[in-house]
């Protein structure tokens, strides 16, 4: 039989927008499976939970922000073509913006915003992009989680700041604004941070610097799996077998 105290918690649920008990099973269970996202089945299972979670509870934070998680490593695959990583990236980006509604005092949903909008302007082409007004958009949703938690994603806010420095068009392009970024993620807040050395390697080896950047390749093909990420850093490895060809070229 329910009871009085269980309905009321229930009603309270659905009215505050917040996910019940049964969810904190349910988002234990996404967070496990996150952490083997670059295997199939676990991927495909994270998909499925987070889909029913947000059927479930479309104005929980700790849903949305898991939520948008999972759209930008979709819109991240470096094999997913241009149309779908502007697609994926916009779901992402929309399921961010409420999550800061629902908790604007929280890092995740400014961090994950930030992150989606970036592959949604990549799908689109960054100057299509930067026409639309996305520069303010990204850049207020990027500074406010680096207020919030510096640090968060282990260096990723400082990832993300790096390259988009690279890959803003000229005249507003700033290598050397992106290499300080990339370099405080490498001696200040996680000296492992495979993909921050992949993007250093890139905006180094487009600066006239390609030995340095074979450096760092090679240091990231050389790394073991498993520091603080296993997919992410097994990612970022192959972003750098991605680029070695380029860099190798830019050497001879």
């Amino acid at each position: 039989m329910t009871t009085p105290s269980a309905c009321l918690l229930l009603l309270f649920s659905i009215e505050s927008g917040h996910a019940g008990l049964g969810e904190t099973e349910t988002l234990g269970r996404v967070d496990e499976l996150h952490r083997h996202r670059d295997d199939r089945a676990a991927f495909a299972e994270e998909r499925r939970l987070v889909d029913e979670a947000l059927a479930r509870a479309p104005r929980d934070f700790e849903v949305l922000w898991r939520a948008a998680r999972f759209y930008f490593w979709l819109s991240d695959d470096p094999g997913t073509g241009a149309d779908q990583r502007s697609k994926m990236g916009k779901a992402g980006w929309d399921i961010a913006e409420r999550a800061i509604a629902a908790e604007p005092r929280q890092v995740a949903g400014y961090y994950w915003a930030a992150l989606n909008m970036g592959n949604y302007a990549l799908g689109l082409g960054v100057v299509k992009a930067l026409t639309m007004g996305m520069e303010a958009k990204f850049r207020s949703r990027l500074e406010r989680a680096g207020e919030l938690a510096p640090a968060y994603e282990f260096g990723g806010i400082d990832v993300a700041w790096g390259r988009f420095y690279e890959k803003l068009p000229w005249p507003k392009r700033d290598q050397k604004k992106a290499e300080t970024h990339l370099r405080r993620v490498l001696a200040a807040l996680n000296g492992n941070n495979l993909r921050a050395r992949v993007y250093l390697a890139d905006t180094l080896a487009h600066d006239g610097r390609a030995a340095e950047a074979k450096k760092l390749l090679d240091e990231v093909a050389a790394a073991p799996v498993g520091r603080y990420d296993a997919p992410e850093e097994r990612r970022a490895k192959a972003l750098a077998v991605g680029l070695m060809a380029t860099v190798v070229k830019l050497m001879n």
